[in-house]
C-alpha cells in the first residue's frame, strides 16, 4: 500500500459537522456528554457529500449510557472519481 493511499484512506469527516457547515443548526453539534461530543460519526471522503441529514437519539431515556444516531445519506452522490478510496 502506498502512502499516498494510507493518508487518503485516513482521512476522515465528521457528519454532523460537515451538515452544521451547509446549515449552521448549532443543535448539530450539541454535547453528548458532561463537555464534549462523544457520540458522533464519522465518514471517509468518498462519502462526505452523500451525508444529507443527521439526528441523535435521547428516547428512550436511559436506554443507554450513549445516544443513538441517526444518518441519512444518498449514495447517488458518493464520490466515484478515486476507487482506491474505498479500499
Amino acid at each position: 500500500m502506498s502512502s499516498r493511499r494510507t493518508v487518503e484512506w485516513q482521512v476522515r469527516f465528521d457528519a454532523a459537522a460537515k451538515l452544521f457547515e451547509e446549515r449552521g443548526d448549532k443543535a448539530l453539534l450539541r454535547r453528548t456528554a458532561t463537555d464534549d461530543r462523544i457520540d458522533q460519526l464519522w465518514v471517509s471522503a468518498p462519502l462526505r457529500d452523500t451525508i444529507i441529514n443527521y439526528a441523535l437519539l435521547d428516547t428512550p431515556e436511559d436506554a443507554s449510557d450513549h445516544h443513538g444516531l441517526v444518518v441519512r445519506i444518498d449514495l447517488d452522490r458518493a464520490r466515484t472519481d478515486n476507487m482506491w478510496e474505498y479500499k
